[in-house]
């Protein structure tokens, strides 16, 4: 990556990065990775829940704010930080695993995709498609990778030693069956997420949403009836099955229930999982990916093929398992661990920048030292504009919230509390701590509590040595 010298220095740009999460065993490690190297060169970071750290926006800090998507969903969190004075960038999360190009750009705004100052990709394929978006305005979009990845490195093995050990310990042997089925399994009955944007064709955009629901349907039907065979298959070893953090787990635990060595079970990032496994079994699902970077095998069971819907990215870096035979065959017959072959490597590298060499973080805050004339905050507002984007903002969240409570909305509440359970301050100190055994180069910092599930990390000044 061009190192050129930092022009964040410039007067009026923000000087505190503010990094939210929305689902804590997927994000957190990594996100706090990039605090903690954010910190080193010299930033005030606050990280917190996402949903936190919306309500708490008026009360931030002029402040750079890493989104974590740029789809319709998010015109109003960016519209916000905007108003008050915040940046926007965006590093997404979704676009790496994609089963539909155009259903993606339907869920694109002129007015969300833009407001960001800069567009973090995982690679040069989530860059393309981007860049092939009608409403793109020519915003930077720099090849960065995602955080996540750094943490599935050797040289982050350390890491997450203890916690695959204790993964071994607890389970032995076993094969991971990582899901992907919110579409037509989703933690809240009936909710179906296939947000478009005002504008499109909907009588198109209709066709792709009914298209892949009823693919999604046939490969879970698919995996619910397959369950017995693969028990059956890596007998006496476990199947661990992990649904998505979207779905509803009770779904699986009635397809697997009688079955001995089958446990439903997610906890933890999907990291740690994966090394202890000895293989992955998956459909379209960025854990392929994640097994590809970690050396476990991974296993692509694909009873339904579609011309419309493959994940090209998961099935590449897979085994390609047609039928449940197939699948059961393959289970049977396991390849030992070891690296990705030289040709599914550099196809690998097409999608995620940061597989090997510079870690995704340090890309990622190079390019903010380097794209600091394009990071100050919009003119501030007058008074009256002031009032009134605390007014919009309160109807947008405190009253929303308040409403949905009083309205007994356990469903909503019990799926954010499933995907963000909370943030305790010893769950930020316990992990910062072991990523500076892992990583020695990381800063030691202070983590102060702002407010319910945020907090600011600063560096902590080491003395000086008396002569």
């Amino acid at each position: 990556m061009d190192r050129r010298q930092p022009d964040r220095d410039t007067p009026g740009v923000p000087q505190t990065l503010v990094i939210p999460v929305e689902t804590i065993n997927r994000e957190l490690d990594a996100k706090l990775h990039l605090a903690l190297r954010a910190v080193a060169r010299g930033w005030k970071v606050i990280v917190g829940g996402r949903a936190n750290i919306n309500l708490y926006i008026p009360r931030l800090p002029p402040s750079l704010y890493i989104s974590k998507g740029l789809r319709v969903g998010n015109r109003y969190i960016l519209r916000f930080m905007d108003a008050f004075g915040h940046v926007p960038v965006a590093l997404d999360e979704e676009s790496l695993i994609r089963q539909s190009d155009e259903a993606l750009l339907m869920m694109l705004d002129d007015e969300t995709f833009n407001r960001p100052r800069l567009l973090f990709a995982w690679g040069r394929s989530n860059a393309d498609v981007w860049r092939r978006f009608a409403g793109y305005r020519g915003t930077p979009i720099l090849e960065i990778g995602n955080p996540r990845i750094d943490l599935l490195r050797p040289e982050f093995s350390a890491y997450f030693s203890a916690e695959v050990e204790a993964i071994r310990d607890r389970f032995g042997r076993f094969v991971l069956v990582s899901t992907n089925f919110s579409m037509v399994n989703h933690f809240i009955a009936e909710h179906l997420r296939f947000k478009t944007a005002d504008g499109v064709d909907t009588a198109r955009a209709g066709e792709l949403k009914s298209g892949l629901k009823a693919h999604k349907q046939r490969i879970f039907d698919a995996f619910i009836a397959a369950i017995p065979a693969m028990a059956a298959a890596v007998a006496p070893d476990m199947l661990v099955i992990r649904p998505h953090p979207s779905e509803n787990p009770q779904t699986w635990e009635r397809a697997s229930a009688g079955l001995a060595n089958v446990k439903v079970i997610h906890e933890g990032p999907i990291g740690p999982w994966l090394m202890a496994a000895r293989a992955l079994v998956q459909n379209g699902c960025t854990s392929a990916v994640e097994a590809a970077v970690v050396g476990t095998p991974s296993f692509a069971f694909r009873p339904h093929v579609s011309e419309s819907f493959e994940v090209e990215l998961s099935n590449r870096v897979s085994r390609d398992c047609r039928s449940e035979a197939e699948l059961v065959a393959a289970l049977r017959e396991i390849p030992p661990r070891g690296p990705l072959p030289p040709g599914q490597l550099a196809y690998l590298r097409t999608h995620i920048a940061s597989v090997d060499g510079a870690f995704s973080c340090d890309r990622l805050l190079d390019a903010l030292d380097q794209h600091g004339s394009r990071l100050h905050p919009a003119d501030r507002p007058g008074s009256v504009a002031r009032l009134m984007n605390r007014l919009r903002h309160f109807r947008r969240y405190p009253l929303r919230d308040a409403l949905k409570r009083l309205r007994r909305m356990g469903s909503a509440t019990s799926y954010r509390a499933h995907k963000f359970p909370g943030l305790p301050e010893e769950a930020i100190t316990a992990r910062i701590g072991r990523l500076r055994a892992a990583r020695p180069e990381l800063p030691a910092v202070r983590v102060t509590r702002l407010a319910d599930s945020i907090y600011a990390i600063e560096a902590v000044a080491v003395p000086e040595r008396s002569g």
